[in-house]
């Protein structure tokens, strides 16, 4: 069987974008978002698609692969109809994504597959190695309570702030997280305080009828006061405000702060692997 395999930067073609995600149905979520759907037809993202197409012009294979941060900094994943896997289009598809990558001249990638538990003989195969494990944890939007009377959350709003912010942030991850997250408009910046005093931050954006943490702090002078509970909380109440259906967040499994997160409601939902090019000693 002749199969033709092409690349496309973002944003693609309308057409091309209803085929990919016609394909793509009836997946579980975390296997459709890996591959970045809500990017492709972004013109101000990079990016690019591998695609995979029958004699008929059927569409039987994708990778996609984003510069989620900006910063030359890529992940991937891909996908193949189950009645087209025995035919290496995965190594096609993959051998397309390594062009593109070389093309783009990237400085690191990733590669990233929900709840695949066949996927560790292939991506050795492409002398990739698993680096982590990432959990995705949910939580159902909660009816607005009050806030204790010391306590306040408000939105981040410029230089006033920024020294506290960073302090605070780069504490926990480092700076480059938080100019990511001031960078992108879609973004918000919600801080907590008693007192003026800064205790704790979170990071928010909304897709697709969801509220998702993209970053979450305590100030290590105020972890273990229940600071966390309180901020996770009303990021939930928020998510009921304005009619979401839950809140979501992607926590390492070695990270320590997963059991902060069920504590305040949230529940596992599913597993994402993430690989990375074997090093060459």
């Amino acid at each position: 069987m002749d199969l033709s395999v092409s690349i496309s930067s973002f944003p693609v073609d309308e057409q091309t974008a209803g085929d990919m995600a016609k394909l793509l149905e009836g997946l579980p979520a975390q296997s459709i978002t890996v591959l970045h759907p809500n990017l492709w037809r972004a013109a101000d993202t990079r990016g690019f698609t591998v695609l995979a197409y029958t004699e008929q012009d059927e569409l039987v294979g994708i990778a996609a692969a984003a510069d989620m941060m900006g910063l030359h900094h890529y992940e991937w994943s891909l996908y193949v109809h189950p009645d087209y896997r025995k035919l290496s289009l995965g190594t096609a598809l993959a051998d397309g994504i390594s062009h593109g990558l070389a093309q783009r001249q990237v400085e690191s990638e990733l590669v990233a597959f929900a709840n695949e538990v066949e996927i560790a003989g292939f991506m050795e195969s492409l002398a990739y190695q698993l680096d982590f494990n990432e959990i995705l944890l949910s939580a159902e939007p909660l009816p607005q309570s009050q806030l204790p009377e010391d306590l306040t959350i408000t939105t981040y709003t410029g230089q006033a702030q920024a020294k506290k912010l960073i302090e605070l942030v780069t504490s926990a991850f480092d700076d480059l997280i938080l100019e990511h997250n001031k960078k992108d408009p879609e973004k918000e910046i919600w801080m907590l305080q008693k007192n003026q005093q800064l205790l704790a931050m979170v990071t928010l954006v909304t897709e697709e009828d969801a509220l998702w943490i993209t970053a979450f702090a305590v100030h290590p002078d105020h972890q273990g006061k229940g600071y966390d509970n309180q901020l996770l909380k009303w990021c939930r109440e928020l998510a009921f405000k304005r009619e979401l259906n839950g809140v979501y967040l992607d926590v390492e499994t070695n990270d320590q702060a997963v059991h902060v997160y069920e504590k305040s409601g949230f529940v596992r939902v599913q597993t994402v692997s993430y690989w990375k090019p074997k090093t060459h000693s």
